[in-house]
């Protein structure tokens, strides 16, 4: 148990701080030593880019609820979806679902949030012989002017009847 706890601290360690050589493709390397010690890793930090400067008050974000969305077969469930907008985003977003468990379905037509408007309703509808267990929803935001997509996942569990 020891062991196991010491080389967890190690990798850790080797990871948080890195290696001070990369390799020219930027993807991980080792590097043999001439007295037979272990090879040190390199491993390449993810360059972080800035916005633009205004760029963040052009664009929008979903919100879907926190916890998983329960829903029974044979079953309609409403769900809000909310949208954040920056200080400059006057558009309308459609919203689209994907990755739905079989046998449930949205059950309007496309949902959209209007120009001024801060949530959309959406009803899903459950068949009675709707696959049952946990799922991972992709809510997916639209913009039709300037093609801004944003896509935020919504757990779902669907439950027997």
């Amino acid at each position: 148990m020891k062991m196991l706890t010491t080389g967890i601290c190690v990798l850790v360690i080797a990871t948080a701080f890195g290696c001070s050589d990369t390799s020219p493709t930027g993807r991980e390397s080792a590097s043999s030593t001439e007295d037979g010690s272990l090879p040190t890793m390199t491993v390449k930090k993810p360059v972080v880019e800035k916005p633009i400067a205004g760029e963040a008050d052009k664009t929008f974000s979903l919100s879907v609820p926190f916890e998983s969305v329960a829903l029974t077969q044979g079953a309609e469930k409403t769900v809000l979806i909310g949208i954040n907008r920056g200080e400059d985003f006057r558009e309308e977003v459609a919203i689209d679902v994907s990755s739905l468990p079989a046998g449930v379905t949205l059950a309007a037509a496309i949902p959209s949030i209007k120009h001024g408007s801060m949530d959309a309703t959406l009803k899903f509808k459950a068949a009675s012989d709707a696959a049952l267990g946990d799922f991972t929803v992709m809510v997916i935001g639209h913009t039709v002017s300037s093609s801004a997509d944003f896509s935020k996942e919504l757990k779902m569990t669907v439950a027997e009847k």
